[in-house]
């Protein structure tokens, strides 16, 4: 499921090519009633069609548009999405709103994403009882770093339904405006700094055709200084974008969770769009697709990368409803840190703890194994499970630990996860091979990573150190040379 601005023409049966005949379902949210008093068209629906900006049609794109329409352009390289086989939920959300005040035309604009429900479990139910168990948001804005209602109600909703997995954008409020060189904190927005969706940050796209475009030529207030003003912003695939919201959440949780690629992405253009309209940049071949950017465009790839994921997991593994938090752990066992702090630490709040890389974690290279573990008896205060895992030669070990936790500002539940090596020496969660023994209570994702683990059996324990609300199931990803 794609909530966004709308889709292309908003009818399924007149809709782009690269989407036609896999529209499962599309509605058009009307304007919600907090902006009653304000406007001239109260509950206004101007139905599902991508009019203004085409960013909804793009964003789907990216998830599972199939390139169809590049078949109608000579020697076009193919352009598709992640997931180019799959069955698209649209929610269109973006309406046009008729302002009593002018000043607030101006203020706002006409077009704004004013059909979100006040309540998202309608948002996320709907699509739940339609069929889908993926659900991908690029729009938020809340205050930065705080865990407000919306959050509440996304956690509470995936409590409920723990197959349910949620993405968001992370945001484009990364910024340098004080101009000391470096993209300052706590950025990130709700309802991505929610626990229990994926938050997904943007890393750089490679386009050299785009290399005269710089972060400083396109915010100069946001970036008045070295070295963001002359940075090229699609140069370097292991450079995080600078506009990418930034953690940690206001509780100290580690946000993004992860990033994709998000400057200057090929997807498809609206039909119902201007014909001026440029997005980020035309691709002149066809005027079906187009160059968007931001936090909007990193996560339909990385909705895209879960989908595949949970294709995986059902065909290969078996596993006939993976939990969200099996689909998190996954994506986040593969992703690879980059840029000048890739060596440094497990995760940190520029990139959380890397850049997708389904290849790393789905077909990882020999002699590495990876392992997943959906596991539903949940554990109460104290209790522990163990799992052995038996090194056949020295070699990386990364295991990661994810859990839905009960809804509420900060973590409720908290399991720590710890790995024992046949030495007998410990290692935990979220901290790197020469870090102390701390355990975090603070987040519900914890990693360890060994870049040489010994041969031999290695022990993990999960434990429930403290199960407020419980209990607490969990998943667990491992990947070794097993």
């Amino acid at each position: 499921a794609v909530c966004d601005t709308g889709l292309d023409s908003g009818n399924a049966d007149d809709i782009h090519p690269d989407f036609a005949g896999r529209v499962a379902w599309i509605k058009s949210y009307p304007i919600t009633d907090e902006f009653s008093s304000e406007i001239l068209n109260p509950r206004g629906d101007d139905g599902a069609a991508d009019l203004d900006s085409g960013h909804g049609t793009h964003v789907a794109g990216s998830v599972l548009g199939n390139g169809t329409g590049t078949k109608t352009v000579s020697g076009a390289p193919l352009i598709r999405g992640a997931a180019y086989k799959a069955n698209l939920i649209f929610q269109a959300v973006e309406q046009a709103i008729e302002w009593k005040d002018s000043a607030n035309y101006r203020r706002y604009g006409r077009y704004l994403l004013a059909g979100i429900p006040l309540d998202l479990a309608i948002l996320f139910g709907d699509a739940y009882r339609k069929g889908a168990r993926i659900h991908t948001n690029s729009w938020g804005g809340g205050a930065p770093g705080a865990y407000d209602a919306q959050c509440e109600q996304l956690d509470r909703f995936v409590w409920g339904r723990k197959d349910f997995c949620i993405l968001f954008a992370a945001g484009n409020d990364g910024s340098d405006s004080d101009g000391d060189g470096r993209i300052n904190l706590m950025s990130v927005s709700s309802p991505g700094t929610a626990k229990n969706c994926i938050t997904v940050g943007a890393s750089e796209n490679v386009r050299p055709q785009f290399a005269s475009e710089t972060y400083g030529k396109w915010w100069p207030q946001d970036y008045p200084a070295l070295p963001f003003r002359t940075d090229p912003m699609a140069n370097k695939a292991h450079d995080i974008v600078a506009s990418s919201s930034r953690g940690p959440t206001r509780d100290g949780r580690i946000k993004p969770d992860v990033i994709a690629p998000g400057t200057f992405i090929l997807s498809t253009r609206s039909t119902r769009i201007a014909a001026n309209n440029k997005g980020w940049a035309a691709y002149p071949p066809s005027k079906l697709y187009f160059h968007m950017g931001g936090t909007s465009m990193a996560t339909p790839l990385a909705a895209g990368a879960v989908g595949l994921i949970r294709e995986y997991l059902r065909k290969q593994k078996r596993m006939q409803a993976p939990s969200a938090a099996l689909l998190k752990a996954t994506l986040i066992a593969g992703a690879v840190r980059i840029g000048k702090d890739a060596k440094v630490g497990i995760a940190d709040n520029h990139q959380g703890y890397g850049r997708v890389d389904l290849a790393a974690v789905l077909t990882p290279a020999k002699p590495l194994v990876a392992q997943f573990h959906d596991v539903h008896t949940g554990l109460r205060t104290g209790e522990v499970k163990r799992f052995s895992l038996k090194l056949k030669s020295a070699g990386a070990l990364r295991v990661v630990l994810a859990y839905s936790d009960y809804p509420g500002p900060a973590l409720v539940n908290n399991l720590n996860l710890v790995a024992i090596s046949p030495r007998g020496q410990r290692y935990v969660g979220n901290q790197s091979e020469s870090g102390t023994l701390m355990l975090d209570t603070r987040n519900n994702v914890e990693v360890v990573h060994i870049a040489r683990a010994a041969a031999g059996v290695w022990t993990l324990e999960v434990v429930a150190s403290n199960i407020a609300r419980g209990p607490q199931d969990f998943a667990l990803v491992c990947i070794a040379p097993l």
